[in-house]
């Protein structure tokens, strides 16, 4: 007997083994298979890639004006001379090199920093994106022949000539391009839903693998967030300023209270340290009191909503007539306006479904007689509003797995009509 068993503990791992290898091989066969039969895309992204550049420009703070004596001051721009207004932080925004306030005066370069050139990139359909790109061809090949002036004013000319090259700085700065990178991204993202897939067989390391993977990378994805919606705005930048605006937000707005708020920041930078010491071996007890901090104080900042939000909406949606009418006020009821039969049914089973609930859960009376049949109706009410939810919820999950087989056939596989 023990060598049978044996012989299946040892054999179980090696069935496994030709599975996976068979779902491969014949998956793979399946699928070039498919391409050959229907040619198309197979995981094939296009991208349309649009080149921007972008300079470091600050606000230009607006000018004070002095008292003058003559007409001929009074015609000058006067320059600042409030030494509070010169040594205060200016607004740094990144701007195109032909942004309008430039010339207005509103912004200006800040010097000594490098021009930024980057693409950005915007996923298209690989069809469409071909018949993109044979019309931008052909748009750059009329741009670039002359415009005939014959017939046009010397604006309307300059007018068309300045449309001309409006569009053909769009044309130049546009291409479609396909993309390695995405398309090996659809693959991984195939792979990975098959694997999240493969539990409906039954628990296997391929989906113990994925699940790691996926909850590992919330983890980091969330940690990121957190890091630059939080902890940089909201204390780098109260605690360092300067910094924070050279090297992580250059549009970063000045404080108009540096002192108080690089103060204020020290709290939260010691309950984030006292946090720290759970990884102590001798210190955990030191991370409870921030800890207490932070759920205390969110309990207390959520009560007030949640208390408006849901107690106050159920009982406000009690408070409704058993008979309604079309218009809301009284004076529309007595003006002769048309009955509602649909409001004054939903009002009336709303009477009756908050006082056989409340009856339900009435328990120091026994559920016998009139108050058991009224308590019963209640349980079904009951079930009436968990079925409910629960459905909502089958629903809100039922619309994610359409969207990982629309993934999949569409943009994996290429097998959209």
């Amino acid at each position: 007997m023990s060598a049978d068993r044996a012989q299946q503990s040892s054999g179980a791992p090696k069935s496994d083994t030709r599975l996976w290898i068979a779902l491969l091989i014949f998956g793979a066969v399946g699928i070039f298979a498919g391409k050959l039969w229907r040619p198309g895309p197979l995981a094939e992204a296009y991208v349309e890639v649009v080149t921007e550049t972008r300079v470091l420009a600050e606000v230009v703070p607006a000018p004070t004006t002095q008292g003058t004596s003559t007409d001929v001051q009074s015609a000058e721009t006067v320059a600042p001379t409030s030494l509070e207004q010169e040594n205060a932080p200016t607004t740094r925004v990144w701007v195109e090199l032909d942004d309008p306030r430039f010339k207005s005066g509103e912004l200006r370069r800040v010097e000594g920093v490098a021009t930024e050139v980057w693409d950005e990139r915007a996923k298209v359909d690989p069809k469409k994106a071909r018949e993109q790109i044979a019309a931008l061809e052909s748009d750059a090949e009329k741009l670039s022949a002359p415009t005939d002036p014959t017939g046009l004013t010397r604006e309307e000319f300059e007018a068309r000539e300045a449309a001309r090259m409006n569009a053909l700085k769009v044309v130049e700065s546009t291409r479609i391009v396909a993309s390695p990178r995405d398309s090996i991204g659809i693959w991984i993202a195939a792979l990975l839903t098959l694997g999240i897939f493969s539990f409906l067989v039954r628990d296997n390391p391929f989906y113990k693998v994925v699940e790691s993977i996926l909850i590992g990378v919330s983890a980091a994805y969330w940690m990121l967030v957190a890091f630059w919606s939080t902890l940089v705005p909201d204390l780098f930048a109260k605690l360092a300023p300067d910094l924070v605006r050279a090297t992580m937000l250059p549009g970063l707005a000045p404080s108009e209270h540096p002192g108080k708020d690089f103060l204020l920041a020290l709290i939260p930078l010691a309950l984030g340290m006292m946090l720290l010491w759970r990884l102590a071996p001798r210190g955990a007890w030191i991370a409870v009191w921030p800890l207490a901090v932070v759920i205390g104080t969110f309990a207390g900042m959520r009560l007030t909503a949640s208390i408006e939000a849901d107690f106050m909406a159920q009982i406000a949606a009690t408070m409704k007539p058993l008979v309604a009418y079309t218009s809301s006020s009284a004076e529309g009821a007595a003006a002769g306006s048309a009955f509602d039969l649909g409001g004054t049914l939903a009002g009336i089973l709303g009477v009756v479904g908050v006082i056989t609930v409340l009856v339900y859960f009435f328990f120091s009376l026994e559920h016998k007689g009139v108050v058991g049949k009224t308590a019963r109706v209640g349980v079904w009410f009951l079930m009436i509003t968990f079925g409910a939810a629960f459905g909502f919820t089958v629903m809100g999950r039922i619309t994610l797995l359409v969207g990982r087989f629309d993934f999949l056939f569409n943009d994996w596989l290429g097998l959209s009509p």
